[in-house]
C-alpha cells in the first residue's frame, strides 16, 4: 500500500501515530510523516487514515494506483 501524507493539510493531531505508531511519527515541526509503510497491517493503516481529522492521509494500492482512501 502506498501511503502519502499531505503535509500542507496535517495539523499534528497525531491520531495516525496513535493508531499505527510503527508507520507514522511526527517530525520536528509536529507534522506526520511515514517512517515505515510496511511496519503495521493494512487495517491499522486504514484506521489511521480514517482517524485523521484533516484527511491528510491518502492510501493507494501499490502497482495499480487505485485510491483506497479517501474514496
Amino acid at each position: 500500500m502506498k501511503i502519502t501524507v499531505d503535509r500542507s493539510k496535517c495539523e499534528g493531531y497525531a491520531r495516525c501515530v496513535q493508531a499505527a505508531p510503527k508507520v507514522f511519527q511526527l517530525d520536528s515541526k509536529m507534522i506526520a510523516e511515514v517512517v515505515d509503510p510496511q511496519a503495521d497491517g493494512d487495517d491499522k493503516i486504514l484506521l489511521a487514515a480514517r482517524l485523521c481529522p484533516t484527511k491528510a492521509i491518502t492510501l493507494e494500492e501499490e502497482g495499480t494506483g487505485k485510491k483506497l482512501f479517501p474514496e
